[in-house]
């Protein structure tokens, strides 16, 4: 489902994802915001109506599976050509910088465990060097993105490791592209700024402006604070096929293949944890440097089968070719080879 230039069309898209989130919380998979002091299913439905209004407010342009953002098509964005890259879809200005105004898939509130891309290459035979992936950083030292009252000090940071894996593309039972062989995994822990402060002399008046940060890139006021990582796989020693997918793991409160579960220090603090804020970036058309095994269809794996487009995702909770809901929202991510 596609999010309609007209309004009636708009609102039906509200409508719909409205009831995907309510279906989700009646469901146990759509989980309360950290910070929550009571783990109960009574406290947590109650609970998720502010984080559930947020999300209507700022759902993105064209999903039903809860992609989140203000992406803005008018930004002068451009990609930023690496000589060695052979995928890139990491969209940056002219001076090289990413744009948090984008939109961004959410772990924590779609029970997401992994998230990438298929990806065909422009070259194939060279060793793997590097792949960079843009992330998302909602999360806040103090009080939350979706109440308004963010609240940061400048450098703050939380620590979580991430894992970027990449797979031989081979074809399932029913015909579609499928994940392989896995070529190549690596686990790094990074230090993810907390999105700035709100800006309330800048970012007020409007659903889509209050308890926002002026962008340092775009200067618009933004949620999510783009944040690119990148994993060295130079000793994987992994001779690149002609395509691949790639993505990202890791763990929140609730989601993930390891939950960290509630019993954590930071669950229970103003900011809740910074990792249960954390999205993926899904902004763009894919690769501007080589292309995409689907250019309608990510690959992710819910833990609720119900966020796939289908809504059954083929009957099994896995990593798959999720398609065609995802035009437009594909992760930005660069791969380089040597």
């Amino acid at each position: 489902m596609k999010f309609s230039s007209n309004k009636r069309g708009l609102r039906f898209a509200f409508l719909a994802a409205a009831a995907m989130l309510i279906s989700a919380c009646s469901q146990g998979s759509f989980m309360s915001p950290a910070g929550s002091g009571d783990a109960t299913s009574a406290s947590r439905a109650k609970e998720i109506a502010p984080q559930a209004k947020a999300m209507l407010k700022l759902i993105g342009h064209g999903a039903n599976h809860a992609v989140i953002g203000k992406g803005d098509v008018s930004l002068d964005v451009r990609p930023q050509f690496t000589p060695s890259a052979v995928y890139d879809s990491i969209k940056v200005n002219t001076h090289g910088k990413t744009s948090s105004h984008i939109a961004s898939e959410g772990f924590e509130c779609c029970s997401t465990k992994e998230f990438g891309d298929g990806l065909v290459f422009t070259t194939s035979g060279g060793r793997l060097n590097t792949v960079s992936v843009v992330m998302q950083s909602w999360g806040c030292q103090n009080g939350n993105w979706y109440s308004d009252n963010c609240l940061t000090t400048p450098g703050s940071n939380f620590e979580e490791p991430i894992t970027a894996n990449v797979y031989a593309v081979t074809t399932s039972p029913s015909g579609s592209p499928a994940p392989g062989t896995l070529l190549a995994t690596q686990t790094d822990d990074f230090y993810i700024p907390y999105r700035p402060s709100a800006n309330n002399q800048k970012c007020f008046g409007s659903a889509y402006t209050t308890g926002a940060f002026v962008g340092p890139v775009d200067k618009k006021c933004d949620e999510g604070l783009s944040v690119r990582v990148t994993f060295n796989f130079k000793r994987a020693n992994v001779v690149l096929p002609s395509q691949a997918i790639v993505t990202v793991a890791y763990n929140t409160s609730h989601a993930g293949y390891n939950p960290y579960g509630q019993d954590t220090t930071c669950y229970y603090t103003s900011g809740g944890c910074g990792y249960d804020a954390l999205n993926v970036s899904a902004w763009g058309n894919g690769g501007f440097v080589g292309s995409n095994v689907d250019p309608n269809g990510v690959f992710v794996n819910f833990g609720d089968t119900a966020f796939y487009c289908n809504g059954t995702g083929n009957g099994s909770g896995s990593l798959q070719l999720d398609t065609p809901c995802w035009t437009g929202y594909h992760p930005e991510i660069e791969v380089t080879s040597i």
